[in-house]
């Protein structure tokens, strides 16, 4: 593998170069089982009046920040509200 800096040939699994110190970077494809690949979730979006769970009723979002969302609702087995 040739350093894009000076040209010098190098092994191919050399992260830098043995002469100049340049950092060689590697294609995705050369690593074993190829690149990674992130599998994303699909979202449900709960709706005001909507249940889940099957006795938790949506009254309201009451805020929401990077690691979820926040909802005031009724307990319907127990005719409560939570958060």
């Amino acid at each position: 593998m040739k350093c894009p800096k000076c040209q010098t040939d190098n092994p191919s699994d050399s992260s830098f170069c043995a002469k100049c110190g340049t950092q060689i970077q590697r294609s995705p494809s050369d690593f074993p089982g190829g690149p990674t690949e992130t599998i994303k979730t699909p979202v449900k979006e709960l709706a005001s009046g909507s249940t889940f769970a099957g006795r938790y009723q949506i009254i309201e979002e009451l805020g929401k920040g990077g690691m979820g969302r926040f909802y005031q609702v009724q307990d319907i087995d127990i005719k409560e509200k939570f958060a």
